[in-house]
């Protein structure tokens, strides 16, 4: 069983959640997948048992063997190749590492290099086994490092699995609680809590998961998450009380469950209610997902939301004038296929486009006249 724990912002108190949760389960598997900014093993502080560094595969140039016939700049999607002055540059941090360009070279020019972009450390405190992902920095994404924790994470499926995610709702969000059973949505009882909340909330509902909100530094007053959770139909899985007790422990990395019993016993009935509601209330959800496709009553809006994804990403937004043309255009192409549009190309569409308008234009104010 894997428990994904989400907030929609830093601070909001997913950690605290997660490391707590994974502390009075026992014989438990953390994952600490906020690879930028991990803070888990400070509370569980584990005896490091392995370490593993993690690459991705970036092309490099033989300069002797280019001949400058822009092939593999063609081909590349997200512009990680640029041809200038004679020599090949090759953008890293753009690079996705699908190794096309160097099976497009008709000189064989390109070749393969591995480039570090972080570790995973896995190690043992206590019942509970710990895996962090740390990310170097000045890297553009932690996506591999995440998909190797997940991996290795997958082996103990016979433990119950706490995922402590990134912050918001990134495409490292997404990679986190792709395999998850259940999502956990830590919020602030505040309306900047609540924005954050929908946000992370949309994600997951993309995602189809099953979802539940625990409710973090709450005072008796006025809350707004709870208005947005019952506008919602979101269950409140628990409160957890503005507490400066609390909070010292938590601050000085001590696992709060550990320290007094009132939190153990807090913590313990979240986790009964988290897993009853897995267990239970699995059952009970209707997913829109069928064998990993969507179901066919939702298949034509899940086709126009990607559609619309599309059209945003290909090189910008289209003038509006000239926004439905684009759009008759971007539905040969779906985010299942390669997104590509040759720059010469779309620059001659839409200076063909601009013109016919400016022509259209320049007639009517003829005839005004």
């Amino acid at each position: 069983m894997k428990i994904a724990v989400l907030s929609g912002k830093g601070g909001t108190g997913k950690t605290l959640v997660s490391v707590n949760l994974a502390a009075v389960a026992g014989h438990s598997t953390y994952i600490d997948c906020d690879v930028e900014e991990p803070n888990g093993h400070l509370f569980f502080k584990p005896d490091i048992a392995r370490e593993e560094l993690i690459t991705v595969k970036i092309p490099q140039v033989d300069e002797k063997q280019c001949v400058g016939c822009r092939s593999c700049v063609r081909f590349c999607n997200y512009n990680a190749l640029a041809y200038v002055n004679k020599k090949l540059i090759i953008f890293d941090d753009v690079c996705h590492s699908c190794g096309g360009c160097v099976l497009v070279c008709p000189k064989s020019a390109l070749s393969e290099r591995d480039k570090p972009i972080g570790k995973i450390k896995i190690g043992v405190s206590g019942d509970v086994n710990v895996y962090t992902g740390v990310m170097n920095t000045g890297e553009a994404t932690g996506i591999p490092i995440i998909n190797r924790l997940l991996e290795e994470g997958s082996a103990e499926e016979h433990r119950l699995t706490f995922i402590d995610c990134p912050p918001g709702s990134a495409c490292i969000v997404m990679e986190s609680i792709k395999d998850a059973d259940y999502c956990v949505l830590v919020a602030e009882p505040t309306l900047f809590g609540a924005h954050n909340l929908n946000m992370v909330y949309e994600l997951v509902k993309l995602f189809d998961k099953p979802t539940g909100v625990v409710l973090n530094k709450c005072l008796n007053e006025d809350n707004p998450v709870e208005q947005f959770c019952l506008d919602k139909s979101l269950e409140i899985l628990g409160r957890i009380p503005f507490d400066h007790e609390l909070a010292s422990l938590n601050s000085n990395a001590e696992i709060v469950v550990n320290k007094k019993e009132k939190y153990r016993e807090l913590f313990i009935g979240l986790l009964e209610t988290i897993v009853g509601r897995v267990e239970n209330g699995a059952a009970s959800h209707k997913p829109n997902m069928v064998h990993g496709k969507v179901a066919a009553d939702d298949q034509e809006g899940h086709r126009m939301e990607l559609e619309q994804v599309c059209d945003e990403k290909v090189y910008g937004k289209v003038a509006a004038d000239d926004q439905k043309g684009h759009n008759a255009e971007q539905e040969k192409k779906t985010c299942g296929e390669n997104v590509f549009v040759e720059p010469g190309e779309f620059h001659r569409e839409l200076e063909g486009a601009c013109s016919e308008r400016d022509h259209t234009s320049s007639e009517r104010e003829g005839s005004a006249k």
